[in-house]
């Protein structure tokens, strides 16, 4: 507040003493009367130079030069007086020479050489002006800057005489409608025809700049295209512009399809429906068209694999399509079979082999007890549940030579361990109990034998027991098409002992017999062929592979590829954990290195190096996946309503962990033949080796139970499965895991209430209390009525009420029950309108579990 109010009490003149106020008006004065005089020698000069053109040209081009000289001749613009009065401006007033220049310039009449009207300096020193105070220094006048000359060089000719001359810019055609626009006149050319109109008066100046249109025409082109144009409404040229737009996209028309479409192609299967239009150079919805008018729906994603499908598309399109065949020849490796690579191989190069012989029969008749007295070992009494569950590969060495041997089990849910064995072998041996003669599992391996073209060798067992009935096994054997050699048949028949190895010998002799009758040969110089047995997957050395050796020679290192798996064999031991080089035909060996568990069954085949065999295992799994996903079920109406049915079906979701590949599908192929219309099984995911985290994860996300098949729990998965609370079922015998399914699946059903009448009591008389309603007198004719019952009122046959009783009395005392024959008063539970003669029921609700 102090400092606002010293402002206020300052006057006014102290102010223009402060800035030296007079100086600056004495300055302004002085420089209106300069500006004065300077105009009125312009105005004199102008009209001298005006008579004497007008005396040269004719009266027609009068107007015009008079517009001109006026341009010329404009009067500068003067400072705008908003500029402050505190400001000083002492160069500027002393620079008045360059107003005369701009005059005389362009003056036609003044000669070439010009030079600057000097304005005498009296004229600048005539007026007053005041002296400035002695602290303030004065400022010298800025002299004005040098012409510019031309600077020539020591020759006297100038540097751009020496340069050679530059090129002339380029033309550039200008649009049509560009030399329109330029065509048209501008306005200022408009004001110069225009007359003594539009003339101005000289030295009358504008407050503002004059507007100047640099594109005249732009607004009316940018007029929009409303109603008016669209109804051809309007009369004037403004859409002139639109109208020439649509006429030029008339006169272009329908643009034409210049694509060129091969007339041949080759191609590879399966191919989808988006990969050969880009091939056809087609838009896929024109194939989906033509597919659809063949009565076959498809989707741009949809694989086609038929080469006739393809072909009969192509010829649609006039388009010849070749399918390429090599890729699938390439990951086939050979058509050629084992069997077929043998005969080719020239006679030299051929060797005798070792017969392989595969002991089928039923469970439980002898078949690993007499392998056991051949190898002189004691595999059976090891074995859970004393029988067997795996497929049993031996090299033994007898008196009659090398016989490689196959142990396969006799349960019915190794039906496809017992098919395997019967591809890969040469001769059968079907043990058969002389006891109980033939059974189902029998009579299985016997199809088996005959589907695969074995011979087939019978070992009638257990002849040591008093109750051993040869005949009927031959009557048996006539019967299925096998008519022993001592009834004139062929079958060769032999009667054995597991126990005490009465006849091994001579079964043996007889196995060497008939492989001399069959020549069995191999090829050891060819590559390895031949066919996996069993796989697991090892703690250790990760995933294993029993593998039996059919031709060529398999030696450590070699890459080899079976089904959609590879590997480089590390490791190769036979069935006593002997390290072994090489494996020769017939000899069945497990090794190590592999990519993955491979399919028990799948024929592997030895590759040059390990990156071919990784490529061709890697271009299977994905036609297998595209196989995969071809196979979804078509929509129809059977299967909404199959789904809907089963959709009241319990279900059981299970994981199934083996020991070995094999075991695992014996297991879930059994699982699956568990047959019930009120639930069923559902197998979510399959493993062989120990039970892990992820599959304790994946039960506890699926609301699943885990059985494993010979295998236990890893160590680090038990605190998962007690925090989840996991079910985990372990068995070694396979009909036990299969019964313990079965109970798991009938636990799922919902239990039936079942109702069992416990007496009937007859309505008598019919009393009212005002605290307990209506009491029922009654007399027991039938069984007993307890308290706790459950009662229903039974009126004319019908049962018109359900409920509980709420008290008995029998004269004044409660009681819990009233036998046959004696009266009581029963209240009931709820406000019936009981009647004498209505009959009361007394029943019990008991829930019994439903089997499948």
């Amino acid at each position: 507040m102090v400092k606002k109010d010293l402002k206020i009490n300052i006057k006014n003149t102290q102010i223009a003493q402060a800035i030296n106020l007079g100086k600056v008006k004495e300055k302004l004065a002085a420089k209106k009367a300069d500006t004065k005089e300077e105009e009125e020698v312009k105005i004199s000069k102008a009209s001298s130079v005006k008579k004497k053109e007008a005396a040269k040209q004719p009266a027609q081009e009068k107007p015009k030069k008079a517009a001109e000289s006026e341009v010329l001749e404009e009067v500068p613009k003067r400072k705008a007086r908003s500029k402050s009065v505190f400001a000083e401006t002492p160069e500027q007033i002393e620079e008045p020479a360059p107003l005369p220049e701009k005059t005389v310039v362009k003056d036609e009449a003044v000669p070439e050489v010009e030079e600057p009207i000097k304005v005498p300096e009296a004229s600048v020193e005539k007026s007053q002006r005041p002296e400035k105070a002695p602290s303030e220094p004065k400022k010298e006048p800025v002299p004005a800057p040098p012409k510019k000359t031309d600077q020539l060089g020591p020759t006297g000719r100038h540097i751009n005489d020496i340069l050679p001359p530059k090129a002339p810019p380029k033309k550039v055609e200008k649009k049509e409608h560009k030399k329109a626009e330029q065509q048209q006149p501008r306005p200022q050319q408009v004001e110069k025809e225009s007359g003594s109109s539009s003339k101005k008066v000289p030295g009358k100046a504008t407050r503002f700049r004059e507007y100047k249109d640099v594109n005249p025409n732009r607004k009316q082109q940018m007029g929009k295209f409303d109603a008016r144009d669209r109804q051809g409404l309007r009369t004037s040229d403004e859409d002139s512009r639109w109208r020439k737009k649509r006429s030029h996209k008339q006169q272009l028309g329908p643009s034409e399809d210049m694509t060129i479409r091969p007339s041949k192609l080759t191609i590879r299967l399966p191919i989808t429906i988006k990969d050969l239009a880009q091939e056809m150079k087609l838009k896929a919805s024109q194939l989906i068209q033509k597919l659809f008018l063949q009565g076959v729906a498809v989707t741009i994603n949809d694989v086609l694999d038929d080469e006739t499908t393809v072909q009969l598309l192509g010829e649609e399109f006039d388009c010849t399509i070749t399918v390429d065949t090599s890729e699938e020849e390439r990951i086939r490796i050979t058509d050629k079979t084992i069997k077929e690579e043998i005969a080719e191989s020239a006679p030299e190069d051929l060797e005798t082999r070792a017969p392989v012989v595969t002991f089928m029969g039923h469970v439980d008749h002898g078949k690993t007890s007499i392998i056991d007295y051949i190898r002189n070992s004691n595999i059976a009494t090891s074995e859970a549940g004393a029988i067997t569950q795996h497929v049993g590969a031996f090299l033994c060495q007898t008196k009659v030579g090398n016989i490689a041997i196959l142990d396969t089990p006799g349960h019915e849910a190794f039906s496809a361990m017992r098919a395997r064995g019967a591809d890969v072998t040469d001769i059968v041996v079907l043990v058969i109990a002389g006891d109980e003669g033939m059974r189902a599992q029998t009579e299985e391996a016997i199809n088996h034998a005959k589907a695969a073209g074995v011979s087939i060798v019978v070992a009638i067992n257990k002849c040591d027991k008093p109750n051993f009935d040869q005949e009927k096994v031959y009557r048996q054997l006539a019967d299925r098409e096998l008519l022993p050699e001592s009834w004139g048949g062929s079958t060769i028949t032999v009667n054995c002992s597991a126990v005490t190895g009465e006849g091994i010998n001579e079964l043996l002799e007889m196995l060497a017999l008939q492989a001399e009758v069959l020549e069995l040969k191999a090829n050891p110089k060819k590559r390895a062929r031949g066919t996996v047995i069993e796989s697991e997957l090892h703690k250790g050395m990760g995933a294993c592979a029993t593998i039996l050796v059919q031709n060529g020679t398999l030696k450590l290192g070699d890459a080899l590829v079976f089904g959609e798996n590879y590997g480089r064999v590390k490791t190769m031991r036979n069935e006593l954990g002997k390290q072994l080089q090489t494996a020769s035909p017939s000899t069945p060996v497990e090794i190590t290195g592999l990519s993955g568990i491979p399919e028990a069954g799948d024929e592997f085949i030895v590759v040059s190096e390990e990156k071919e065999a990784r490529q061709i295992a890697e271009a299977r799994q994905l036609d297998k996946r595209q196989l995969y996903l071809q196979q979804t079920k078509a929509a129809s109406l059977d299967n909404l309503f199959q789904e809907a049915s089963d959709r009241t079906k319990k279900i059981l979701r299970v994981i199934l962990r083996a020991d070995v590949q094999g075991s695992m599908e014996a297991l879930k192929t059994a699982l699956l033949k568990i047959d019930s219309d009120k639930a069923e099984i559902d197998i979510i995911a399959t493993g062989v080796g120990e039970i892990s985290e992820s599959d304790v994860l994946l039960a506890a996300a699926s609301n699943a139970i885990i059985i494993g098949f010979h295998t236990q729990v890893e160590s680090h998965a038990d605190p998962l499965l007690k925090q989840h609370g996991i079910h985990v079922f372990l068995h070694d015998i396979i009909y036990h895991a299969v019964d313990e399914v079965k109970n798991l699946m009938a636990g799922l059903l919902d239990k039936v209430a079942e109702e069992v009448e416990k007496g009937k009591a007859e309505i008598r008389a019919v009393f009212k209390a005002s605290q307990l309603g209506k009491i029922a007198g009654c007399l027991v004719i039938e069984g007993t009525i307890h308290r706790n019952h459950h009662m229903r009122v039974v009126r004319n046959g019908e049962v018109i009420w359900k409920g509980g009783i709420s008290s008995i009395k029998r004269v004044q005392d409660d009681v819990r029950e009233v036998q046959k024959g004696l009266e009581c008063g029963i209240v009931i539970n709820g406000n019936l309108d009981i009647e004498v003669g209505d009959i009361l029921e007394a029943y019990e609700i008991i829930y019994i579990t439903q089997e499948l």
